[in-house]
């Protein structure tokens, strides 16, 4: 236990906390405010900001009785491009896939993908698909659309395929969950969430230490509040 203690202070986002901390003690000026930086980034780094930050995003965020007659649309998380087995599906992604892949087994529902790309990149959700159909899922069973950039995008052109009266169940991941309801909800009248799993729980005592994976969350979790805010302030 002491040697992830230590060594969670030898790399960042730890080794950094160090650093503004030794700044402040060293610095005759500005001490208070290199001192406010460390505090800020030992949260973003450690289970106390995910408690602030992470928790209310997955606050309440239940699974819901599916509804009949349904389509699952699974939002893209991201892709690694060129890597040396070429377009990869990111894990978030790939767990986001797999929800929906587990619900069409249990149901028959049809597939929407909804992920875009940049212009000479084959989007998103074109290499969701191939995965899909390695899997096994039947090519009819699948939709595709590839040409949002965001969330909100994800909505308004997943509306042109299947129209708002459709009910739809949503599959992406808990933390991205709540900003992708408050849009899909302006465009359907039946929206299912379906979280993809979750990511607080409770914590190991070296969790409340600098390590990256909490970073990482919270880091997502800022994102995610940010664009809450951003689509309230544009009626979105």
């Amino acid at each position: 236990m002491l040697q992830k203690i230590i060594g969670s202070f030898l790399i960042p986002p730890g080794i950094l906390i160090l650093f503004l901390v030794f700044g402040a003690f060293l610095l005759k000026r500005k001490k208070w405010f290199y001192l406010v930086l460390a505090v800020l980034l030992y949260l973003l780094s450690s289970y106390p900001g995910e408690f602030f930050l992470l928790r209310p995003l997955e606050k309440n965020l239940t699974f819901s009785t599916l509804p009949r007659n349904a389509v699952i649309v699974v939002l893209g998380g991201g892709v690694e491009r060129g890597t040396r087995l070429g377009d990869s599906l990111k894990d978030s992604t790939l767990r986001r896939l797999m929800a929906g892949f587990q619900i069409h087994k249990e149901t028959g529902f049809p597939v929407l993908l909804s992920g875009g790309g940049f212009s000479q990149i084959k989007p998103e959700a074109v290499v969701m698909k191939e995965y899909l159909l390695s899997l096994g899922v039947s090519e009819k069973d699948i939709l595709v659309e590839s040409r949002s950039k965001n969330t909100y995008e994800n909505a308004i052109f997943t509306k042109e395929i299947l129209g708002g009266d459709t009910p739809i169940i949503l599959v992406t991941d808990s933390i991205h969950m709540r900003r992708a309801l408050f849009t899909f909800k302006r465009f359907f009248k039946t929206v299912v969430p379906y979280p993809a799993g979750c990511y607080f729980g409770t914590p190991e005592f070296i969790d409340f230490f600098p390590n990256s994976t909490s970073f990482y969350l919270n880091s997502r979790a800022v994102y995610e509040w940010i664009g809450i805010l951003w689509y309230n302030l544009k009626g979105r």
